[in-house]
């Protein structure tokens, strides 16, 4: 995304953010991390052990088209074996809306046209030995209390920000603004609100 679109895409957020975010203030911090974590596993939290094969810095810089374009593996990996799964990627796009997904915090993320999911776990649900365990509680603890507090269904947003995270393929297709192709980021290492948080 150049310079020109960000500035016209903050703009339009944060004339829209205030209508459309819409934050549970029932959920609270101890609800969320009482949330059960079977969803939660060692890929998604950077706990496999070839977790020390990820590249987490610098990122790859990308945009959420570019990631939707990769081609599916087949079958999905359940081990960290491709290189889109081997380092974290950054992108700048407009978080259409998040949800608290068995123990993970979704979010949709959209740019141009095309859609991405973006998830972290909740840090009551990382193991002691997930890489970057910090960096992924400090995504969850921006979000919950800069944008709105995640709850059970679905909430819009509308912020932008440059967002980070480990490449990820899932094996389900059809979810709420998933890519066609299975790729997300997941979990997320970094959440950095421009506008609309």
């Amino acid at each position: 995304m150049n310079r020109a679109r960000l500035m016209v895409f903050c703009g339009a957020s944060l004339l829209l953010a205030p209508a459309v975010a819409k934050v549970n203030a029932g959920a609270t911090p101890a609800a969320a991390g009482a949330a059960r974590c079977e969803g939660v596993t060692a890929l998604k939290s950077l706990s496999d052990p070839a977790r020390k094969s990820v590249q987490v810095a610098p990122p790859g810089v990308t945009t959420i088209e570019a990631i939707a374009a990769r081609g599916r593996p087949q079958p999905t990996p359940t081990r960290r074996t491709t290189p889109f799964q081997k380092r974290t990627w950054e992108v700048v796009a407009s978080v259409d809306s998040y949800r608290l997904d068995h123990g993970e915090l979704r979010l949709v993320l959209f740019d141009h046209g095309s859609y991405l999911n973006a998830v972290v776990p909740l840090p009551a649900c990382l193991p002691a030995k997930a890489r970057e365990r910090k960096a992924m509680t400090a995504v969850w603890s921006r979000f919950a209390t800069r944008c709105g507090r995640p709850a059970d269904d679905w909430q819009p947003q509308g912020a932008v920000a440059y967002v980070r995270g480990v490449g990820f393929w899932n094996g389900n297709r059809g979810g709420r603004g998933m890519a066609p192709n299975g790729a997300e980021l997941h979990p997320l290492t970094s959440f950095r609100p421009v506008a609309g948080c």
